[in-house]
């Protein structure tokens, strides 16, 4: 199977995509894979009955609500197969046997009554209620349902209801119809040891729940000569787990354990006579098996649990609840270690129980020691469910543990539901909402809100600031940021094709300045492309502005316009083949450009030439360019204290470069010394120049950092990235340079933590974060965190061949040796194949 074929670009809240694919296919799209949790597999063995009618033909005797289908997707953020009827799955998606049952459905008034119930049925197994009640809209005649099958599509009827209302009205009006005056057949047996135990489990009054398990087994008594062995053995082992129920609530452990031991002993013996069968059974041993190991937990029989669980695993290792059950018993045991492992492991397969899952392996991280650890697992369990009182409350305490104050009041936010915005309740939304749509990016650090400082320029118009902010995001920002947060309505080409239900009124007017665009001025088209840019349109940005000749430029503007043109086509070429912003050089040259852009130009060419070309005569000659300029800048009375000392620190920083490709040390220290001097003289004033100070301070000490770590001062260039730090603890960067200390200390276990805290401040280094975590847990002889962090990193980004590595080497600390190493042999062969296929194209 080509996993990153279901995966569509989607990263999961927790698991991959494609891992909550195939564990859940068939809720998906009909089919299955090698990894189709035993319970999901009640969709194939629909499929199969439907296929080949045979009344009274055992189904699996458990279905999943309608939440199940909602928290898949949503878990998976596999939104493209979102359905509620078996016609809205595209067809494309959709497996040969979900056609099948999509061409029944379109025809449903023409079944026969046998098919009406094998497709009834098979609509239940997908978790297709609202389908399950347009085939069978209304209950049946209590007279025509003592025929089978007529009974069996009331059953499904029932079945739906339940699974999408719970015991209302309707539900207990659906399984009265066979009840109140049961046939002997299997249906009305399964139907009214069906309502029994619903009444057991979910009513207030459950004392009619005896009467309808009496009822059930005398039904099975008069129907027994009818059945084979087989199917008789099944259905008293379902009867008796029904039973089972009941006593559990009454506390009679003992009474019904002695039940599930005769029946388990009757179906150990049973061989299933053809392959349908043998899921029936699968199924049957799972159940009974989870109900004993419930009751020896629950009368503290440790060792049948341990051999309950153990069996568990073997009859099902992608099942999520024995996964969950193993782990409690480590956690019970005082295991930790192996009980964090178990429940990382459950996470993976949700999606019911994902946040509880999380929130126990955060508690056993932090019995072990491991709280940056525990603060991650805590932000995962309330992204899996962020309106769940449990997992708010816990990340709430996690934060005030840290003193991280700003955080805190934002997961308060986001656990508040908002109806008219449900991505609001969207974590990464709420930390950078200037990107998804001009809203307000409540996270601290200094580039969450930089495209509406953008935009607040361009809405005041005339206002040209020269002093602006240095960050360039990647142009990868906004994808990556959409991808993480699951929010993929927001992954527009243009602003205008954003849908209104997603709009601010910022945006709205954004949209207004772009009908606008080719009539603006151009300085008036700078400031919208800069918006765009900052928002990551930088495609758009190109486009709108298309080149031209710089001896056809005529004034300051348009030479300003053409200059961030060009360093936006720069900065998007960043990775691949760079696009030499040869524009800009000759826009500095030009008889009418401005002293201020060419100083901006000049250190622009010197950056470049430093990182790019690795020229050290042209970085000197722009050098001097940018001297000049700045000299000039520095002697106009126009400018205030503010822009002169921010202008010669900047200055200063960017053009330590040339010193530095001399490697002259005595240079390249006096250069950094007044940068740093003039960054934390400036003389700032109000909100924002306080803001650009604070931003040109944390990139100045950033900078002299790697100067120290250059020559060897090691000692010096950490108190400057904790300084960095403390100016922006926001900046993931800036965690990736402390734990890059650490491991220069050979201290990967402290560096796991610093590459933890840059994964969950993403998403600008998410995978990375967690594949950094990873190899420092595998070398701090921590696997299980290791093996955690190696999955993450492939969750964000499935094709790391390292992470995927990585994985493989410690896959078995959290019991997916297997999958891992078929993981890797697969991308391995990708690889393969798409270099050969280049080769042949070449």
């Amino acid at each position: 199977m080509n996993r990153w074929e279901f995966s569509h670009g989607i990263v999961g809240v927790n698991a991959p995509s494609w891992l909550t694919f195939e564990v859940h296919r068939p809720y998906f799209d009909g089919a299955e894979s090698p990894a189709t949790a035993v319970q999901a597999r009640s969709a194939v063995l629909a499929a199969r009955r439907f296929e080949n009618p045979a009344p009274g033909a055992l189904r699996f005797g458990m279905t999943m609500p309608a939440s199940y289908r909602r928290l898949l997707v949503q878990e998976s953020r596999l939104t493209a197969y979102r359905a509620v009827l078996p016609t809205d799955l595209p067809d494309e998606l959709a497996s040969p046997a979900w056609r099948r049952m999509t061409e029944a459905y379109r025809r449903h008034a023409e079944l026969d009554q046998v098919d009406r119930s094998g497709l009834a049925h098979w609509l239940v197994a997908v978790c297709l209620p609202a389908a399950v009640l347009e085939v069978v809209p209304e209950d049946l005649d209590p007279a025509a349902c003592r025929d089978q099958v007529t009974a069996g599509v009331q059953a499904a009827r029932a079945a739906a209801l339940f699974g999408s209302e719970g015991l209302s009205e309707r539900t207990t009006a659906a399984y009265r119809v066979l009840a109140e005056n049961p046939a002997p057949t299997v249906a009305h047996v399964q139907a009214v040891a069906a309502w029994g135990y619903l009444l057991a489990r979910h009513a207030g009054n459950d004392s009619a729940a005896p009467l309808l398990l009496d009822r059930a087994r005398e039904l099975l008594k008069e129907v027994a000569g009818e059945l084979t062995p087989f199917t008789h053995t099944v259905l008293t082992a379902r009867l008796a787990l029904r039973e089972v129920m009941y006593a559990e609530r009454q506390r009679d452990f003992g009474g019904a354990r002695a039940l599930l031991a005769d029946v388990r002993a009757g179906v150990a013996e049973l061989t299933a006579p053809d392959r349908d069968d043998a899921l029936v059974l699968l199924e049957t041993r799972r159940r009974l098996l989870d109900r004993h190991l419930e009751i020896a937990v629950r009368m503290g029989d440790t060792e049948a649990e341990r051999t309950a669980v153990e069996e568990g695993l073997a009859l099902d290792p992608w099942d999520v609840k024995i996964r969950m059950q193993a782990a409690q018993a480590h956690e019970r045991a005082g295991a930790h270690e192996q009980a964090l492992a178990g429940y990382l492991h459950a996470a993976r397969l949700g999606p019911f129980g994902t946040g509880f899952a999380l929130l126990r392996a955060a508690h056993c991280a932090r019995e072990l020691g491991d709280t940056e650890f525990a603060r991650v697992l805590n932000e995962r369990a309330f992204r899996a469910a962020p309106r769940a009182a449990a997992t708010r409350d816990a990340l709430l305490e996690a934060c005030r543990e840290d003193g991280d104050r700003p955080l805190e009041e934002l997961t308060g936010r986001a656990a508040t539901r908002d109806r008219e915005r449900p991505y609001a309740n969207n974590w990464h939304y709420r930390m950078y909402a200037s990107y998804f749509n001009l809203g307000e990016s409540e996270s601290p650090g200094l580039y969450a809100r930089l495209p509406s400082l953008a935009y607040e320029f361009a809405e005041r118009g005339g206002e040209r600031a020269e002093v602006n902010w240095q960050r360039l995001m990647p142009p990868a920002f906004r994808g990556n940021l959409i991808r993480e947060s699951g929010l993929t309505e927001f992954a527009v080409d243009h602003p205008a094709d954003l849908p209104e239900h997603l709009r601010t009124p910022r945006w709205n007017r954004l949209c207004e300045w772009l009908e606008d665009f080719d009539r603006c001025d151009p300085e008036r088209r700078r400031q919208v492309a800069m918006v765009l840019y900052r928002l990551g349109f930088t495609k758009l940005v190109l486009e709108l502005v298309p080149p031209v000749p710089v001896d056809r430029l005529r004034t300051p503007a348009e030479l300003r316009l053409h200059h961030w043109r060009d360093l936006v086509r720069y900065v998007a070429s960043v990775g691949g083949t760079v696009a030499a912003p040869e524009t800009s050089f000759a826009i500095a040259g030009h008889p009418e450009c401005p002293t201020h852009l060419r100083f901006v130009i000049a250190v622009v060419a010197v950056v470049f030439h430093a990182r790019e070309t690795r020229s050290q005569e042209e970085a000197a000659r722009w050098r001097e360019i940018g001297a000049r300029a700045l000299e000039e800048l520095l002697a106009d009375p126009d400018r205030s204290a503010f822009e002169k000392t921010m202008m010669e620190s900047r200055f200063y920083r960017s053009v330590s470069f040339v010193p530095f490709m001399a490697e002259d040390r005595a240079w390249l220290a006096r250069d950094m010394d007044r940068a740093e001097e003039l960054a934390r003289a400036v003389p700032a004033e109000g909100p924002y120049q306080e803001f650009l100070k604070r931003e040109n301070l944390r990139a100045c000490v950033e900078s002299r950092s790697k100067e120290c770590y250059a020559f060897g001062e090691d000692d010096r260039g950490d108190l400057l990235v904790a300084e960095a730090l403390a100016l922006d603890p926001y900046e993931p960067k800036t965690h990736i340079e402390v734990a890059e200390g650490l491991l220069r200390r050979d201290r990967p276990r402290e560096a796991a933590d610093s590459f933890l805290r840059t994964a969950r401040l993403g998403p600008v280094s998410t995978a990375f974060g967690y594949a950094a975590a990873a190899e420092c847990f595998r070398r701090a002889g921590r696997p299980v965190l290791a093996e955690d962090c190696y999955l993450q990193a492939l969750r964000v980004d499935p094709y790391a061949i390292s992470a995927a590595r990585g994985w493989a080497a410690v896959g078995a600390a959290d019991g997916m040796a297997e999958l891992a190493s078929a993981y890797l042999a697969d991308l391995e062969a990708w690889g393969a194949a798409r270099r050969a296929a280049r080769r042949e194209r070449a």
